[in-house]
């Protein structure tokens, strides 16, 4: 066994690219490795068996948490591998463990410290579903990696986390400690997400299975699945695999040895392009040419080499070898490159040896003194809806906030100054936010890098006790505050902290600082939980009282009637009494009245309702605008609103192959409305909407009308090819037969309103229609008014009309948002599909409507009407019954909604006429 990597002197390494991940092979002094996913930095500084052991499992004080560098692979505990590179706690589950040292909320219990008990509580009931679902998932994984006994990490709750101690500084250790310890737990669930999600060699149902094994409710385990313990493209901590040890009775399968089982999960995760980094030694030269052998399958001493590698072609041939001999130099890298074949998953790797051949005058000389600075630490995950782009640092995040603000400066209405001023005289007083007032953001180091991450309303108090005046900042342009011991002078820090001032790369973390002999020198006893018997784990934030949607007073269209169809469709009802063409067909007065959006509607006159039904015939009858008799329709009347000076601007404009209409100030460049409807682009201007264009929003959200409130920017994006992850949309999969409870509904809406509550909560307000409706509780208008977010560019919808230089750009919500809104399950129907993600044909079934269910119903008439309102409060109040309304899916949706058939002609009619008008009026 080799017992030496002969470190990197600091000469120079001239051969390893600058970028990472690295694929390829290795020289390090005489070893020859392969490099799989890996890191400049830690080959640069590979560490041996002493630096970067394989996991302990003895006493607390000399447990090892080095959970943030690769150490050697041990068969014991495969799961490390899995653990994620740069983690931030986060989400709907693992929120519940974001502390900090000095935020942990120990309190004082008598003459002792502890966790607080509701804390604590919460901690173990995370801790025992985990520990449930992995012994669910295990006891349905076919094959599962290693052979010997599996040795699990010490559980949470053994490093004390529910004890009190006699110092707060042992307290608090004790609870770091203690959360580190659920890294272990969400490494074990990525492998086994990843096994029975990809390898199951039969599809088999097993959420179903794990729910019922794991007596956990299915939403904590979409929930979990959801996170980064199920997401199998955030990058992983991987690991170092040494293959020098022979494969005989001499040398015992233990810690130092890899079983010989692990070859198809090796194979698999290169094979399938897995962001785990894997560091492949084979041992010295003259020893690994002879492990290879000629042909790269023949071996002349008894050492394992997998075969997965050699039907990948991953392993560093004779010729290979030989040219990592020939370079000068300590670490010397050959850069290789993968080819997918017409098969899925079964890629080819290839030297590029030969097709880029090291060339000593063009390759970018470095030394492993100055590595480190050339080389930054991995960018960590940005926490979604933050603002924070992929890839951001701190100081570029506020360097390009500050110039957006002086953008959005420039285009500010009077109104709108005055709001931020006064928002900003409200907050230089010094007050925490309330819980409708301003979004909180804190930035906190992760892997060398400052993450900016939500506060957490309930934690603002304790935000604004933990960081002084000069460490919070506040925008008044998006009413947010950041808060950052960076910014100020920065807080005392305890010995001990987390790992955040490592580069990633650093000594590990190990708990030698123990604050007193008060913290605990042995492992607590296990607490004996039976995997048998036990309540069901329920998502935690459960709302006190269900949903909360009282009545919403929408706008009317006018007060009158007269008004209304003059404003919305341009009907002069008052002129004189029609003489109906006897040919036309006349929609019956209760007909119209629906079309108005309320069948209770009362009219000044008889005759106002009379002609108006005659308008609605002729409406539907035209084909021209001179088929409508001009007493009835004001484009025909030259002394109407139509032919004054518009308050605003409207053109018409092809975006994206569809005829969009833009709104905009008179002679002021800076936001755009954009709609899709004739009909309210024409209400606008008869309305008299503006002149500012907040006052158009303000108006189109008291309607609840859909439209976008767009910035232009010239850059232009093709958002529809952009990568999303495959996994199932809205609250995830249930097994057949799924019967929701009151507390099934109750989680939806505290998944739902958390949603919201992100800044990703505008573009459903400016949706309209059933995603409006249920936003505009938890989503202020002031949200809306603001612009679009600064993750518009990354995660917003992009028109352009084909031409010009420039391009509108505005917050939209993806498919799978909008299922998460309107609550959409995917249910098993208890058929098989070899196609589907769980394995199982599924149909999606909701608690209310999707958007396009409800644009081809009779109450979509363009607006948010009375009888909208009066559907979705009786939808709520059997939603909200002990035992709620049944899942419905689409396709009863649209049956169910269809109300009054007769109603979508109209509005199809009206549509026509009115881009008619705009099109002879604006062309």
């Amino acid at each position: 066994m080799s017992t030496t990597h002969s470190q990197p002197t600091d000469g120079p390494s001239p051969t390893i690219p600058l970028s990472h991940p690295l694929l390829g092979h290795a020289r390090i002094g005489n070893d020859i490795w392969s490099v799989y996913h890996g890191d400049r930095r830690l080959l640069l500084d590979m560490p041996d068996r002493t630096k970067a052991p394989p996991p302990e499992f003895n006493e607390v004080r000399k447990m090892r948490f080095n959970f943030w560098s690769p150490t050697y692979v041990s068969p014991k505990a495969p799961q490390l591998m899995f653990i994620p590179a740069c983690f931030t706690w986060c989400g709907r589950i693992f929120d519940a463990l974001n502390y900090r040292r000095e935020t942990f909320p120990i309190y004082a219990d008598g003459e002792k410290y502890r966790l607080h008990p509701r804390v604590a509580e919460h901690w173990y009931e995370i801790e025992s579903s985990m520990r449930r679902i992995i012994h669910a998932m295990w006891t349905l994984t076919p094959q599962n990696p290693g052979t010997q006994e599996r040795v699990e990490y010490p559980f949470p709750h053994r490093f004390g986390y529910e004890k009190a101690f006699f110092t707060e500084a042992a307290a608090r250790t004790v609870a770091l400690r203690s959360r580190h310890a659920f890294l272990p737990l969400i490494g074990e669930l990525s492998m086994r997400f990843w096994y029975l999600s990809v390898f199951s060699s039969t599809p088999i149902d097993w959420r179903e299975k794990v729910c019922q094994r794991a007596r956990v409710h299915p939403q904590w385990l979409a929930d979990l699945e959801a996170s980064v313990a199920g997401d199998m493209g955030t990058p992983r901590l991987g690991g170092i695999i040494d293959f020098t040890v022979p494969a005989d009775t001499r040398f015992p399968l233990d810690e130092v040895t890899l079983p010989r089982t692990f070859d198809w999960l090796l194979g698999q995760i290169i094979a399938r392009g897995m962001p785990i980094p894997l560091y492949i030694q084979w041992g010295p030269l003259e020893t690994t040419f002879h492990k290879i052998g000629a042909t790269g399958t023949s071996f002349t001493i008894p050492v394992f080499v997998p075969r997965s590698l050699q039907k990948l072609g991953f392993l560093p041939e004779p010729s290979e070898i030989a040219y990592l001999q020939r370079i000068p130099g300590s670490v010397i890298f050959s850069r290789w490159e993968v080819r997918r074949g017409t098969q899925p998953f079964e890629p080819t790797y290839h030297s590029l040896r030969d097709a880029e051949p090291y060339d000593p005058s063009k390759a970018p000389i470095t030394t492993h003194a100055t590595s480190t600075i050339e080389t930054s630490a991995p960018f960590p995950p940005v926490e979604a809806g933050s603002g924070q782009r992929t890839g951001e640092t701190m100081t570029e995040f506020f360097s390009r906030r500050e110039k957006e603000n002086v953008h959005r400066a420039s285009r500010e209405t009077p109104e709108q100054l005055q709001r931020r001023q006064q928002k900003e005289a409200n907050a230089a007083r010094g007050g925490a936010p309330g819980k409708k007032g301003a979004r909180v953001y804190v930035w906190e180091k992760s892997n060398g890098h400052f993450i900016r991450m939500a506060g957490g309303r309930q934690r603002y108090d304790d935000i604004w006790e933990e960081y002084g005046p000069q460490q919070r900042r506040y925008d008044g342009f998006r009413d947010e505050w950041d808060v950052c011991e960076a910014f100020g002078s920065p807080a005392e820090q305890d010995d001990g902290d987390e790992h955040d001032s490592q580069d990633g790369f650093g000594a590990p973390f190990t708990q030698e600082e123990d604050d007193g002999d008060d913290v605990p020198s042995q492992l607590l006893p296990e607490r004996p939980e039976p995997l048998e018997e036990g309540e069901i784990t329920v998502p935690n934030d459960q709302p006190a009282s269900g949903d909360v949607h009282d009545n919403v007073e929408f706008d009317r269209i006018a007060i009158s009637f007269r008004e209304a169809v003059y404003m919305r469709y341009g009907c002069t009802v008052g002129k004189k009494e029609i003489q109906v063409p006897q040919d036309l067909p006349i929609p019956a007065q209760e007909i119209a009245k629906k079309f108005l959006g309320n069948q209770n509607l009362s009219v000044e006159k008889p005759e106002y309702l009379q002609n108006f039904c005659v308008f609605l015939g002729c409406l539907k009858a035209s084909k021209h605008l001179s088929d409508i008799p001009p007493s009835l329709l004001d484009f025909h009347q030259s002394e109407q609103d139509l032919y004054c000076d518009w308050v605003v601007r409207v053109r018409r404009q092809t975006l994206n192959g569809k005829l969009c209409y833009v709104i905009q100030e008179t002679g002021r460049e800076g936001l755009y409305v954009l709609v899709e409807s004739a009909t309210t682009a024409l209400e606008v201007v008869r309305q008299g909407w503006g002149p500012s264009i907040s006052h158009v929003v303000e108006k189109l959200l008291a309607r609840n009308i859909k439209f976008l409130f767009c910035c232009q920017y010239k850059e232009i994006t093709n958002t529809e090819l952009r990568h999303t992850r495959k996994m199932y949309s809205g609250l995830g999969f249930r097994p057949h037969n799924y019967v929701p409870s009151q507390r099934d509904y109750q989680s939806y809406v505290a998944v739902r309103d958390q949603f919201l509550r992100t800044p990703r909560g505008r573009a459903a307000k400016l949706c309209g229609g059933i995603v409006g409706r249920l936003a505009c509780t938890v989503v202020s208008d002031e949200e809306v008014q603001r612009g679009p977010t600064d993750s518009v560019l990354t995660e917003g919808v992009c028109l352009w009309d084909g031409v010009s230089q420039w391009a509108y750009w505005d917050d939209e919500l993806t498919d799978k948002e909008i299922d998460l809104i309107c609550g959409v399950y995917h249910i098993s129907t208890g058929q098989t599909d070899s196609t589907a993600l769980s394995g199982q044909q599924t149909t999606a079934r909701s608690w209310w409507p999707r958007p396009s269910a409800m644009a081809n119903s009779g109450l979509n008439v363009g607006w948010w009407t009375p009888m909208c309102e009066q559907w979705f409060q009786r939808r709520l109040a059997s939603l909200e019954a002990p035992q709620p309304a049944n899942l419905v899916t689409h396709g009863a949706w649209k049956h169910n909604l269809k109300l009054e058939r007769r109603c979508p002609p109209l509005a199809e009619a009206a549509e026509r006429v009115a881009a008619q008008i705009l099109e002879t009026m604006r062309p």
